[in-house]
């Protein structure tokens, strides 16, 4: 965890939490970085990139003061509260039910890895899209309830999750066509198969 990240959970103000190992996912993007920027900064752009979305109401669209919900086909209903925008390289938010705040989230547009892609080489992505999630998990609940959350909420849970949604995003910014429910895998808790 970093020190922003820390920075960003003591801003919160929410004593009683317990802050877990962040978890992040990636994906290299063919589509220039401001095509992702417009993907992942639209109003109500949950519905075209994320395959678990059935609705994305948008309550206030405004920077670093936008304010959505997010509907699963499941049933499940996050908000999400967005802290801080930067234009043309993403955000971080708080998410979860109305009224709580159970993860820390950063989307973030960065240059592809030297690494895995060579500067103009043809086929090499034009950028890297990413979701960082930090979850957080109330220090009141007892110890042994907390952890099977964590192993079965958190760390199985949102690989895959967060995997569907990068790809969605990558998608949406390389097409144009707006994600299908469960594009790429069903997911347990957000988005069942029918």
């Amino acid at each position: 965890m970093t020190d922003s990240d820390l920075a960003l959970i003591d801003g919160l103000g929410a004593g009683g939490i317990e802050a877990m190992e962040p978890i992040i996912a990636r994906v290299a993007v063919a589509a220039a970085p401001a095509d992702v920027w417009a993907a992942i900064s639209e109003s109500g752009n949950l519905t075209n990139i994320h395959p678990f979305c059935e609705r994305n109401e948008v309550k206030r669209w405004d920077g670093a003061r936008s304010r959505d919900h997010v509907y699963y086909y499941s049933g499940v209903h996050y908000q999400r509260e967005f802290l801080d925008w930067f234009d043309g390289t993403g955000y971080d938010l708080v998410l979860g039910p109305p009224e709580a705040r159970t993860a820390l989230v950063r989307w973030r547009i960065t240059k592809p890895a030297k690494s895995r892609a060579s500067a103009g080489s043809a086929g090499s992505p034009a950028c890297e899209f990413s979701i960082k999630v930090v979850a957080l998990l109330r220090d009141d609940v007892p110890t042994a309830q907390r952890e099977h959350y964590a192993e079965h909420m958190i760390r199985r849970a949102l690989p895959p999750y967060l995997d569907s949604v990068v790809r969605g995003t990558a998608f949406y910014a390389e097409t144009g066509t707006p994600v299908t429910k469960n594009q790429f895998g069903a997911h347990p808790i957000y988005s069942p198969t029918d």
